[in-house]
């Protein structure tokens, strides 16, 4: 237990050192290995608590694509969005190890539909060559969290880290695809999206770890 405890430690650290030092930072492998241990160190403490290998290879998915985009080399962006696709794969598995069923499920996918439709309609203009690929990546997070609606984990921390998981990915959308670079909206959604999307990782270590 404390092992674990030491673990989710230096998760924080890390990911709090990203945001700090590293996120504005050019890139450099000391940069990719800060924000990759975010959710590697997860990945480890998972194996120890011995929770679902699922999500075991949901943790190491997530931070080999924390490692690609750190690269910040656009080559590299098609790579990262079919291992972020993977994580989400391993993720609506790892739900599904706790899914009991969704009380009304007609009316969840039809309003889970309907918040997909609208985010494409806003940033549908900025999308370019990379249509399929983004609507690809977004069905399988659209699955994922409606499984998530319907697992029973503890304190139902799936269903939030699901919520901030959607969080991050609809505000870095707006700062690639809406925003200009240097607009303070633009630097204050990229701070955002990492603080979203970090919460979403721990999220996900309680409700299967806690």
């Amino acid at each position: 237990m404390i092992f674990q405890g030491i673990l989710v430690a230096i998760s924080a650290v890390a990911a709090t050192l990203y945001l700090v030092l590293y996120r504005k930072a050019p890139p450099s492998r000391r940069r990719a290995l800060v924000k990759a241990t975010a959710a590697g160190s997860l990945m480890v403490a998972t194996i120890i608590e011995g929770a679902p290998i699922t999500l075991v290879f949901y943790f190491a998915s997530a931070a080999l694509c924390d490692a690609i985009l750190a690269r910040e080399d656009g080559d590299d962006f098609f790579v990262a969005l079919a291992v972020a696709l993977m994580a989400q794969i391993f993720l609506c598995l790892t739900f599904l190890t706790a899914w009991t069923g969704i009380d009304a499920p007609f009316v969840a996918a039809i309003g889970l539909g309907g918040i997909w439709v609208g985010y494409f309609m806003l940033i549908w203009g900025g999308l370019v060559r990379s249509r399929v690929a983004i609507i690809c990546y977004s069905v399988g997070m659209l699955a994922s969290t409606y499984v998530a609606l319907g697992t029973d984990t503890y304190g139902q921390f799936a269903v939030i880290g699901m919520l901030f998981y959607v969080l991050s990915q609809v505000l870095i959308s707006l700062e690639i695809y809406m925003l200009r670079r240097n607009e303070i909206e633009a630097v204050l959604a990229g701070h955002s999206v990492w603080i979203s999307y970090y919460t979403s990782l721990l999220m996900f270590f309680v409700a299967f770890c806690g």
